[in-house]
């Protein structure tokens, strides 16, 4: 009986054969592929691109700033990602490491001059024989324009709107058998219509106000600053200022306090620095404001001059 069901179960699968064979032929059979055209390049041969030049930034980094809560101590700088190196010291407390120690910075201001507001005209001496004879030719600085000025007696300046009317001449005694001509002239100032006594090597003042020229500088925005009186303020960048605390013109010298804010509110006053034209920050990076000329310091009279002046310019 088995082997009955062999036999049909083979005839079967030839029947599914033959079907799907039958299928198959009917549609066609395997699909042939279609004929691709011939390909024909044009154009020009193949031409490399120079690849494109990218710019390297060169980039500055700032400074770490200055961890510091006064100005007379310095601070600790914390570097990025450096981890900084503090350790606790009995009897001072926490302390950095030196490496990570910023020096403090400059003060920001210098004394650059002291000054008198002096008389628009100053006598510098007299050249001849020295005996108030007419012929004498009296030397003087006009100090608007800076220009030297020479007259004899009884001569006028119409630029400089004076004239001469007297003239005398002191021998004194220097000690020591030391005898010194001193020149005193005096002049009509034409503006006012006073009359004026010059004396030689003696800056003359008639308000004797004395003030002094400051220079701000690094870490600050250049300024010049004009100090009068003790008490004078000029404030800076970030609520910061410079604060007068003392005068002294025989020195001469200013003492000058810094006033500021700290990060977190608390105002934080420096040591008082005492400026002095003979300290080495005296002499400012960038001249003050020009002059036409130089004028004398405290008690000295202008340097001398002999460039005459011609008739047309009195």
């Amino acid at each position: 009986m088995k082997k009955y069901y062999d036999k049909i179960l083979f005839l079967l699968g030839l029947a599914v054969v033959g079907i799907g064979f039958g299928i198959f032929s009917y549609k066609g059979g395997v699909p042939q592929p279609v004929s691709m055209p011939d390909i024909k390049l044009t154009g020009n041969a193949f031409e490399p691109i120079p690849p494109p030049k990218i710019a390297e930034p060169s980039v500055i980094w700032e400074a770490p700033p200055n961890q510091r809560e006064d100005y007379d101590e310095p601070g600790w700088v914390y570097s990025i990602f450096t981890p900084p190196k503090i350790y606790w010291q009995d009897g001072e407390g926490w302390v950095v490491h030196d490496s990570g120690v910023m020096a403090p910075q400059p003060f920001g201001v210098h004394l650059v001059a002291a000054k008198k507001d002096l008389y628009r005209i100053q006598m510098l001496g007299v050249a001849g024989k020295s005996e108030a004879d007419p012929t004498d030719l009296i030397r003087f600085s006009d100090e608007e324009t800076g220009a030297p000025l020479e007259l004899r007696l009884g001569e006028e300046s119409t630029r400089s709107q004076i004239k001469v009317t007297d003239l005398k001449i002191d021998r004194v005694d220097k000690g020591h058998g030391l005898i010194k001509n001193i020149a005193t002239v005096t002049i009509l100032d034409e503006r006012t219509g006073q009359s004026v006594v010059l004396t030689q090597d003696e800056p003359y003042s008639p308000t004797n106000n004395e003030y002094y020229i400051l220079q701000v500088s690094d870490p600050y925005p250049p300024e010049e600053w004009h100090v009068t009186a003790k008490g004078d303020k000029k404030d800076l960048p970030g609520k910061a200022s410079f604060v007068v605390t003392d005068l002294d013109f025989d020195k001469p010298s200013v003492t000058v306090e810094k006033h500021s804010i700290s990060r977190s509110g608390k105002e934080l006053v420096s040591k008082p620095h005492v400026l002095t034209l003979e300290d080495d920050t005296a002499t400012p990076s960038q001249p003050a404001t020009p002059t036409p000329a130089a004028k004398p310091a405290k008690g000295k009279a202008p340097a001398s001059t002999t460039t005459p002046v011609t008739t047309s310019d009195k």
